[in-house]
């Protein structure tokens, strides 16, 4: 039977631990449980909620596999006054072992945003900041297959994530031919904008814009789409649970990965 080492062995050919974010913003890896637990069962999810934990216990599974870290702050107290003690304790009492795959994923080759491009149909990839190594390193920016509206890539965005609750920054009938992709929290900062516009882009696709960066958005000429946080990340989830199980095939590992059904959009 495999164990919770070889599962992290599993995710670190998918989301190299070495290519997360290492100056202390992020919180990649192993962060509840034993390594040497036996695992047959993984459930895979965006977030790992309170409700994911219940339902991996339910399930019978013996680690879960997120791509947003359980815990990201440092904590002081672990008790059940908080929903972040009661997770962990739910989970060691439990022999439920919890991992992060964040920036590792985002930033890897065949991550979230090579995922995003290729629902999108563009051509000519790049990586915005190769800073990691050839096709690994900050978001993603190609070609449509043809010049069109912002309107008309808004409508395509929302059909691919299924997301009722994209938005426009700019003009809707501009036409834009080539677009930059950050997954996540890519609105946070006007870096980005200049990132994009650097690389050649007239739209950028991402989520979390501040209003501060809206504003420089449209000073500087840059449309941006943006998406739910939630929406641009959990579309990749059932192919990271798809690649995990054909990881484990081809290890000759006896153990399943499952989709997580309780990992909801908190928006609703």
């Amino acid at each position: 039977m495999a164990t919770v080492k070889d599962i992290v062995e599993l995710i670190n050919v998918i989301a190299p631990e070495r290519n997360a974010i290492n100056d202390g913003y992020d919180n990649v890896g192993l962060i509840v449980g034993r390594n040497d637990t036996p695992v047959d069962c993984v459930m895979c999810c965006l977030d790992a909620t309170e409700e994911v934990v219940a339902e991996a216990i339910k399930y019978g599974a013996q680690m879960i596999v997120a791509h947003h870290p359980m815990v990201f702050m440092p904590t002081a107290k672990i008790t059940d006054e908080t929903v972040l003690g009661r997770k962990i304790i739910s989970a060691i009492e439990n022999g439920i072992g919890i991992y992060s795959a964040h920036t590792s994923l985002d930033f890897s080759a065949d991550g979230i945003n090579d995922y995003l491009v290729e629902l999108l149909h563009l051509s000519n990839v790049s990586t915005l900041d190769e800073y990691i190594g050839k096709n690994e390193g900050l978001g993603k920016v190609g070609d449509l297959t043809s010049s069109m509206y912002v309107t008309v890539l808004k409508a395509e965005v929302e059909k691919v994530l299924s997301d009722a609750y994209v938005r426009i920054i700019g003009e809707p009938y501009d036409s834009i031919s080539r677009v930059a992709i950050i997954n996540g929290a890519g609105g946070g900062d006007t870096k980005y904008i200049d990132m994009a516009l650097k690389a050649g882009a007239d739209c950028l696709i991402t989520a979390d814009v501040k209003h501060h960066v809206a504003v420089y958005a449209k000073e500087s000429g840059l449309t941006v789409i943006e998406p739910q946080h939630y929406t641009m990340e959990y579309a990749y989830i059932s192919k990271l649970t798809q690649k995990l199980n054909a990881q484990a095939s081809e290890k000759g590992l006896t153990v399943r990965f499952v989709q997580s059904e309780k990992d909801i959009n908190p928006r609703f």
